[in-house]
């Protein structure tokens, strides 16, 4: 190469690495498809959060205790259907190159996402008789977490497509939805914010996110489903199998506090521990979010061998993640006792707040450090890994959680959660590095 040649060879090189290449790859990212996706998660992680605010300030601990819990059996169906539906959905349908193969999958999928949604509004109808909440609050219940579930689905097709807009209009159109049906309630009517009437406008305000995200993929002709592709779905099932377990398990590990709590002691004693979980909430949301987005990628970059790609991606989003998680727990302490008087004071006073909160930062903290591990297993369809991993850990947790309430006070039952999920964070961080070591040397 000549001396000119080399010259320009080491200037393109620095511009290439240098500050105006780092501004004009930030600017790209912050204009890019991922970048507008996440903001409108973030609009929808918002407004959950503040409706939660709301609702801790202006009901009884009882309704929120109700209210938290109605999300925790949505968290359930919904893992039911990610593990089952959407995960297959976004890491099968990226890689098929012929379209009337994908198409059949993606008919399959659909079909399925119906089915469980007929399944859960029938058990929750079912249950009336013998729920303790009331048949209207059970009503409720059951179409907010049946509409919640099919939602999973219907985001899920817009990242399996490569299209991550689709999915953050729906999620726009989900909070102006949520937001309207909300105040119409609350302004024009006497019920004010009944927890049954919340629930049904998340359950409408999710069914116009569908329709519009139904409607952006699919454009205005009809599409109908296809009952004979289900039989095509045996060949999912003898690895989806362990992704449910996982998915139920790893939900239990994080939720057995919820699930024993107000089956022992009622709404009223679970609903502290849920408020101190709320400043976190969004976390959590957009750690699912990003599990979601990014598992196409790993998958499609795993199928063209591209280990570096997939073992950058998982050490720089752990290390963020972890970041963030810390940066919000410094905040929070620095405003506590702001946040304490605006948020906890008036219906939780006599409650350890401050202790609460702190124990679900730990929480969130280790969720936050093994959620890439997990999304890659996930991509690679590891799935047996996973589901042994989120078994041992929801032992963990239901023991641990079982045997402190019998001891001690419910809040400190958190202590069994971190623990638990301290284990996985240690355990599925170990399994990815036999990974890098053994597959991607």
């Amino acid at each position: 190469m000549s001396t000119t040649g080399q010259a320009s060879a080491r200037q393109s090189d620095a511009e290439e690495n240098g500050p105006s290449s780092m501004l004009t790859k930030i600017y790209r990212f912050a204009t890019s498809r991922y970048a507008l996706s996440l903001v409108a998660q973030i609009m929808m992680s918002g407004f959950h959060t503040l409706l939660s605010f709301l609702l801790i300030r202006m009901v009884a601990p009882y309704d929120f205790g109700v209210y938290a819990f109605a999300f925790v059996l949505a968290m359930f169906a919904s893992a039911t259907n990610n593990a089952l539906i959407s995960t297959p959905l976004t890491v099968y349908t990226p890689i098929v190159k012929d379209e009337t193969e994908r198409a059949r999958q993606e008919d399959m999928f659909s079909m399925l996402n119906l089915i469980l949604f007929v399944v859960l509004i029938v058990a929750g109808l079912a249950y009336t008789q013998w729920s303790s909440l009331g048949m209207n609050t059970t009503l409720a219940v059951t179409v907010f977490v049946a509409f919640y579930s099919a939602r999973q689905f219907s985001r899920s097709f817009g990242y399996a497509r490569f299209k991550p807009l689709v999915t953050a209009t729906g999620d726009i159109v989900y909070v102006f939805a949520g937001v309207l049906f909300i105040a119409l309630i609350y302004f024009f009517t006497d019920v004010g914010l009944d927890i049954r009437w919340v629930l049904c406008s998340l359950a409408a305000a999710n069914l116009c996110a569908m329709l519009v995200e139904r409607w952006r993929i699919h454009g205005p002709q009809r599409k109908g489903l296809k009952f004979a592709k289900i039989r095509h779905y045996g060949e999912v099932w003898l690895q989806s199998r362990w992704a449910l377990i996982g998915a139920l398990t790893t939900l239990f590990m994080s939720q057995a506090h919820s699930l024993v709590i107000t089956t022992l002691n009622g709404p009223q004693a679970f609903a502290p521990l849920a408020a101190g979980m709320v400043m976190f909430g969004p976390v959590r949301v957009a750690l699912l979010t990003w599990q979601n987005m990014v598992k196409p990628e790993l998958a499609l970059a795993l199928s063209e061998n591209q280990g570096e790609a997939v073992k950058q991606q998982i050490r720089t989003t752990t290390l963020l993640m972890g970041s963030a998680v810390l940066v919000m727990a410094a905040m929070i302490w620095l405003l506590w006792p702001y946040i304490h008087g605006l948020l906890y004071a008036k219906e939780y006073g006599d409650q350890p707040m401050g202790y609460i909160v702190l124990l679900w930062s730990l929480i969130t903290l280790f969720a936050a450090i093994y959620n890439a591990p997990s999304a890659a297993l996930q991509a690679m369809r590891d799935f047996h890994v996973l589901a042994m991993a989120s078994v041992y850990g929801a032992i963990i947790s239901g023991i641990l959680v079982m045997i402190i309430l019998y001891n001690f006070n419910a809040e400190s039952t958190l202590l069994g959660i971190l623990a638990a999920e301290f284990f996985m964070a240690v355990y599925l961080i170990r399994i990815m590095l036999n990974h890098l070591k053994k597959d991607w040397q």
